[in-house]
């Protein structure tokens, strides 16, 4: 052998020493795949106080992971995933940086009565997060709790409040309903809290519910917003009549409403009689009645009735109570006190139509001819699209390029290159000097077939005779 690896040459030696690295190294990674484990997510979307809890639970329980998406995301083996996931789950971690009622599993009796408030109010706020974070468009959430102090003795006039900070996913926006279900379910799970005294803010600081003034009716940003949406509302109600009317593009609604936003308290007290049981009037409720009986002495002779012959005589006290109803009407901001309907139709209309249109589109909006709402319905002309330029479509980015004056200026300078070569080739063409040919008299072309016969039957010596002479030419 080691002859034989003395006498190879030394590029047949590095050739086998390559050879057998490479070999070295394809079963290293070979084995490297079929003994790696297969990584599975665990957790993603972790904040950091959340990642560091995850992992401080797996390193206690001797399990190797891996952090990946700049550590938001944590990486297990697969077939580890629903086994950790259950273990995790079913420990009482401190996640979303907030505890719930999981604080009060460990009974401490030398706590004093402050401290059990103030972690009842972590555990309301803990819980509270963990809910408002099941919702897919909120990415983070923190609530604060500012609950008064009662006492035995003593009874705190001030209410509850609440302040909810809300971070959205990216592209996600809460809409005013699920901002009003964010404040109904904080209101809901204190005691004696309103649903005014919750605000919901977002990552920008921006408040997301609104804003209610003393009587807990709707400011005037609310005022407007209401507004909004019941002109809204109306319009597509009369907007859709019209397109299944006369087609979609064809007609327009617009509604503007005034709305009544005082809030009415009605109180109306009425005294209720009773019929006094002989088919007389309403004589009040029978509270109490006191009959007495009294005998006396003497009798009168002349009277015919016997109790009083024998001397007796009967007292009667009766005492009513009057009946009292009392009913509190209170009438809720936002009824519509006047509306004002314009739809605009583009068909030329007769008077008959026109009438038929706006019956139609008030009945779509409910408007009523004594609460004095006005419907009008004009007709318009469609106007002729006008002729659209190049430079128009090119002005309003349109489906012309930004680069179109560019192309148009490389095409000028090309066309002009083009024409100036064409007149150049024409000019020489025309000032180069023909040269005249003369015909071959008959002398020459016998003696040049002769040259073409002696070529084709002697090669060599044709050849020859080719260098010696020179070629018989007209005379220029």
């Amino acid at each position: 052998m080691d002859k034989s690896w003395s006498g190879w040459s030394r590029r047949t030696r590095l050739a086998l020493g390559a050879g057998c690295a490479t070999v070295l190294v394809l079963l290293a990674f070979a084995g490297w795949w079929l003994l790696r484990g297969d990584p599975a997510v665990l957790f993603s979307d972790l904040r950091a106080q959340d990642a560091a809890v995850m992992s401080a639970e797996l390193d206690k329980l001797k399990v190797p992971y891996t952090l990946a998406d700049n550590g938001a995301t944590l990486l297990v083996e697969r077939s580890q995933v629903h086994q950790l996931r259950l273990k995790l789950m079913g420990r009482d971690l401190p996640l979303h940086g907030g505890v719930g009622f999981e604080v009060f599993n460990t009974s401490d009796f030398g706590m004093t009565e402050f401290a059990q408030k103030i972690n009842y109010q972590r555990a309301m706020q803990g819980e509270l997060t963990r809910t408002i974070l099941s919702f897919p468009e909120i990415r983070e959430a923190r609530v604060h709790l500012a609950l008064p102090e009662q006492g035995l003795f003593k009874q705190n006039a001030t209410r509850p409040k609440a302040a909810v900070t809300l971070g959205l996913r990216s592209g996600q926006v809460l809409r005013a309903e699920q901002v009003n279900g964010i404040q109904r379910l904080v209101a809901a799970a204190v005691p004696g809290m309103s649903v005014q005294e919750v605000t919901v803010l977002d990552q920008q600081g921006v408040a997301l519910s609104r804003a209610a003034d003393a009587d807990g009716e709707a400011g005037s940003s609310g005022r407007l917003e209401i507004k909004r949406e019941t002109e809204n509302y109306l319009s597509r109600k009369a907007g859709a009549v019209l397109e299944q009317a006369f087609g979609p593009g064809q007609a327009l609604a617009s509604v503007d409403v005034t709305l009544n936003m005082d809030q009415v308290r009605v109180t109306t007290e009425d005294v209720i009689g009773a019929p006094d049981g002989k088919g007389g009037a309403a004589t009040g409720v029978l509270v109490r009645e006191r009959e007495s009986a009294r005998d006396s002495a003497t009798a009168d002779p002349r009277s015919n009735d016997t109790r009083a012959a024998r001397g007796s005589s009967m007292q009667r006290d009766v005492e009513y109570q009057a009946g009292r109803r009392v009913e509190h009407l209170v009438s809720q901001p936002g009824a519509i006190r006047r509306m004002q309907v314009v739809a605009l139709v583009r068909q030329p209309l007769d008077e008959e139509r026109r009438g038929e249109v706006q019956r139609l589109v008030g009945a779509a909006v409910g408007a009523s001819v004594e609460r004095g709402d006005t419907v009008v319905v004009q007709t318009v002309q469609a106007a002729p699209p006008a002729a659209v330029t190049p430079s128009d479509v090119g002005a309003a980015g349109g489906t012309a390029p930004a680069s179109a004056p560019a192309a148009a200026w490389w095409a000028s300078a090309l066309v002009a290159v083009l024409g100036a070569l064409l007149a150049t080739l024409a000019w020489t063409a025309r000032t180069k000097p023909r040269r005249s040919a003369t015909a071959l008299t008959q002398t020459q072309r016998e003696a040049a077939l002769r040259r073409m016969q002696g070529w084709l039957l002697e090669p060599e010596t044709v050849r020859e005779v080719s260098h010696a002479h020179a070629p018989v030419r007209g005379a220029e």
